[in-house]
């Protein structure tokens, strides 16, 4: 039987990194996860949450910020024993250079993270055996202390025997052995061989200098080999005397200063024959290559091309060269990457295996345009074994990207083609051009010390857009931003499409940082503006944006890229249609997120929020049956705003409860007014957050609500979304139990993309299961999203659910549904959300309509 652990605290930036994370933690039965954008708000979420029993916490080089977070929470007695898994952005050694982790730290692991060793080492933290080593160092065992949280691997071996008798955590997360499969072998891989002569001669080097340093390779348990560095010294442990080796992974010291100015100069050369030229020859010599060839190709991929680059150490025999260049280098032209570290020679035929023949590693890299079509090949090959974490593989992938981006670009310049240099849809500059045009900015600005700017604009829900409304609204959509992007700029200034729904800008001549402020401020206006589509629907978008200065952010091309895009996610981080300038300061952004919480507060007080409502009608009559409440908030500055900017900011700050409440209060009050204007009996859905159903008091506050609003309480349907996880809202089971014995009924939101059993499901208090629009959307175009929806339908009925159908859109929709069973449908079919006016018109159209069918009767 599982165990539910208290809550998780995580302070961790990389976006793809926290979602593999949340993920993981979200199966390890955890009561709750929590994210904190910052140190300061991770402080001030421990002062609130009492659960917390792990924190995961990233660490930077020289990262002054996480050590003063550790020595916090260390000094803070209710926050002293939790344990601190460290996220390590580099490697150890890199991190804390002195070597020794900090005290605070339990355990730490690398980006990018391997899931199932940190899965293990979470574990580990959380059995006996971790708090028994923590009692070990907290008694003054300092052997055991320094052998468990040392950054280096340790191997503890007997000198009589040679075999290890304990391994250190670091060499187990390392090498990937469990201490079972270490203890009692010997370190046969290490050119240390601790047996018979071998054994004998390192006793003997032991005794005369007290210790023997060497480099070898040490095996890993996926079979790898990786070069190190190894110190045999005897040490005392209690009253034994034993051999301890420490293993570090060879310095690449010596290698990191020439791949910097590699990389450096390779984004500095223009030109594709001139990289080749120049660093090609540079790479030569930097990776002691003895066969280089780079070739480009245009057309099919089958074939040898135009050869750009061919490079052989004199000697290496005629033959083996041609094996490379016809056979090994067709498999790179037809897409294959692959590095092949040792043993190359095996498949160079009998003449490969000859003195001064023998190559062993072998690296192919396809060359590829922006659109991921095959356009070259670069193959490097030498006779020294590539270690695991070899310089040159990074080289010789940075020079085949470099000059793929070179080719890409002379071609499309070549050839004369707008279209090679535009995107298709919009007419803009493409990703390969903008790109071009910022290296040429930076270039200028440096000669002229001008200050510029550029803007990442990514355009908030359009996933939800095309998915809901079809791509050719998406297309539609696009094309608007595109035009309102153009006309809020200079026309010395570049606006491109460079990726889906994500837009740059370079913004130049800038006099001071308020003046891109103002455009920026600009630009959120315009795009939020609604926009009227081909078939007269009304469509609001917002954008998020981040910006990063030259020179003060990066005088790189990729570095500004990389901070406006960082910028670009705080900005969604605090809501979305804002802008944010990159800033290194974290309390920075913490008061702009704030102020928008502040604004936030104040929107029901100031009555800015707005309660709408879409149609659900019978599959069968197609006649209204109810309707579900859905909240706006119309902002007297920035106008309506979609759920999309402040809802993820109201559960995040906890105001979704007044917000809720004020949702359901509305709701409520309108429908009862419906019902004694028309008398037909309407049923009303609310949406219910997990942070509403934590609360205590939820089932009381839904009976006064009934009472004080006079509604029948079977006219209310609260609904829950099935990903909600039982476990980390106590009685949650209780609290859905209690709104039905109301006589309220319960509904399951967005059925079908969450993990939900068939046994939970039918446990779950549940009268009604809603279909989700990604699987009803694909209703005549995807079969197996048609046998899903068919089987939720079989699936209800059989558990006595009723079942609702939202996203339905098209006639085809409507038909498949009614066929298969489905009792009700919403939609844009019958209609989109309703302001409450607008929707009480319908209504009485329909009143209108019914009047006039009874009086022709």
């Amino acid at each position: 039987m599982s165990t539910v652990r208290g809550s998780v605290l995580i302070l961790l930036n990389d976006r793809a990194e926290r979602r593999r994370l949340f993920e993981l933690l979200d199966s390890m039965e955890f009561e709750a996860i929590y994210a904190a954008k910052d140190a300061t708000q991770a402080r001030s979420m421990l002062g609130q949450e009492s659960g917390v029993e792990l924190i995961v916490l990233e660490f930077a080089a020289g990262d002054a910020e996480a050590l003063n977070f550790c020595s916090d929470i260390r000094a803070q007695a209710r926050t002293a024993k939790i344990p601190l898994l460290a996220i390590l952005g580099a490697e150890p050694a890199l991190i804390w250079p002195a070597g020794k982790i900090p005290a605070a730290v339990s355990d730490w692991v690398t980006i990018p993270v391997d899931v199932e060793l940190m899965r293990r080492k979470i574990e580990r933290l959380f059995t006996p055996a971790a708090v028994e080593k923590t009692e070990l160092a907290d008694k003054g065992d300092s052997f055991r202390f320094a052998f468990d949280h040392s950054l280096d691997e340790l191997l503890v071996s007997d000198p009589g025997s040679g075999r290890i008798v304990d391994a250190n955590q670091t060499y187990l997360s390392q090498a990937g052995f469990e201490l079972p499969d270490v203890v009692g072998k010997l370190l046969d891989d290490l050119d240390l061989s601790h047996r018979d002569e071998a054994r004998r001669e390192l006793m003997a080097a032991v005794a005369k200098s007290g210790a023997v340093r060497y480099r070898g390779l040490t095996p890993r348990a996926d079979g790898r080999k990786v070069m190190v560095d190894v110190v045999t010294r005897l040490v005392r442990v209690g009253a034994d005397v034993r051999w301890l080796t420490a293993i570090r992974p060879a310095p690449a010291e010596e290698a990191g200063r020439p791949l910097a100015e590699f990389v450096e100069q390779l984004w500095k050369a223009r030109g594709a024959t001139l990289l080749a030229r120049q660093l090609g020859q540079k790479l030569i010599e930097l990776g002691k290559l003895d066969f280089l060839s780079l070739v480009s190709q245009r057309g099919e991929a089958t074939g040898v091309g135009e050869l750009s680059m061919n490079f052989a150490r004199p000697g290496l025999s005629k033959s083996i060269v041609d094996q490379l260049t016809q056979v090994v280098m067709r498999k790179v032209l037809s897409g294959d990457a692959f590095v092949v570290p040792q043993g190359a020679w095996k498949a160079l035929g009998p003449e490969a295996q000859q003195p001064g023949q023998r190559l062993e590693f072998l690296i192919g890299v396809p060359l590829r345009d922006a659109n991921d079509e095959l356009i070259g090949g670069l193959l490097a090959s030498g006779h020294e074994v590539l270690a695991e974490a070899s310089q040159l593989l990074v080289m010789a992938r940075s020079f085949a990207a470099r000059v793929a981006v070179e080719l890409d670009l002379e071609h499309a310049l070549d050839q004369g083609r707008a279209k090679g240099l535009q995107d298709s849809l919009t007419g803009l500059p493409n990703r390969l051009l903008f790109n071009d045009r910022l290296e040429t900015t930076i270039r200028e600005a440096h000669r002229t010390g001008e200050m510029f700017a550029v803007l990442f604009v990514d355009l908030d829900r359009f996933k939800t857009v095309n998915d809901s409304l079809g791509h050719g609204v998406g297309d539609e959509l696009l094309l608007a931003v595109a035009k309102r992007l153009r006309a809020a700029i200079r026309g010395s200034d570049t606006v491109a499409r460079y990726a889906g729904d994500e837009f740059t800008l370079i913004l130049r001549h800038i006099v001071q940082r308020d003046d891109v402020i103002r455009i920026a401020e600009k630009i959120c206006r315009v795009l939020e503006s609604p926009l009227t589509l081909s078939d007269s629907r009304e469509l609001h978008i917002t954008a998020s944006i981040g910006i990063s200065f030259y020179p003060d952010d990066a005088d790189s091309a990729e570095k500004l890229l990389q901070h406006a895009d960082v910028a670009m996610y705080n900005a969604k981080g605090m809501g979305r249609n804002n802008y944010q300038a990159y800033v290194a300061v974290p309390e920075e952004s913490h008061q702009q997120r704030l102020a928008l919480e502040a604004k936030l507060r104040q929107a029901e007080k100031n009555g800015e929020l707005r309660a709408y409502y879409q149609p659900q009608v019978s599959a069968q009559t197609e006649d209204i049956i109810g309707m579900e409440a859905l909240i706006r908030w119309e902002h007297p500055e920035l106008g309506m705003i979609s759920p999309g900017f402040f809802i993820p900011l109201a559960e995040e700050t906890g105001l979704i409860m007044p917000i809720g409440e004020w949702m359901l209060r509305t709701a409520c009050h309108d429908t009862k007014r419906w019902h004694q204007r028309f008398g037909h009996p309407l049923r009303i859905s609310v949406n219910l957050s997990a942070l509403q159903l934590r609360q205590t008091n939820m089932v009381e506050m839904v009976r006064n609500i009934l009472l004080e609003s006079a509604l029948e309480a079977e006219y209310l349907e609260l609904e829950v979304t099935e990903s909600i996880n039982v476990k980390s809202i106590p009685n949650l089971i209780e609290t859905l139990q209690g709104l039905r014995d109301l006589g309220c009924s319960i509904a399951i939101d967005d059925f079908g993309t969450g993990q939900s059993s068939l046994d939970y499901i039918r446990r779950f208090p549940a009268d009604r299961i809603k279909i989700d629009q990604v699987f009803v959307r694909n209703i005549g175009v995807d079969p197996d999203d048609e046998a899903i929806v068919r089987a939720t339908i079989n699936m209800a009925q059989s558990l006595n659910r009723g079942v609702i159908a939202e996203g339905v859109e098209y006639e085809e929709h409507l038909e498949f549904l009614r066929d298969n069973g489905c009792e009700e449908l919403q939609g844009y079919l019958f209609s989109r959300p309703l302001p409450a006016a607008a929707f009480e018109s319908m209504m009485s159209e329909r009143e209108k309509m019914l009047n006039g069918q009874a009086a022709t009767n």
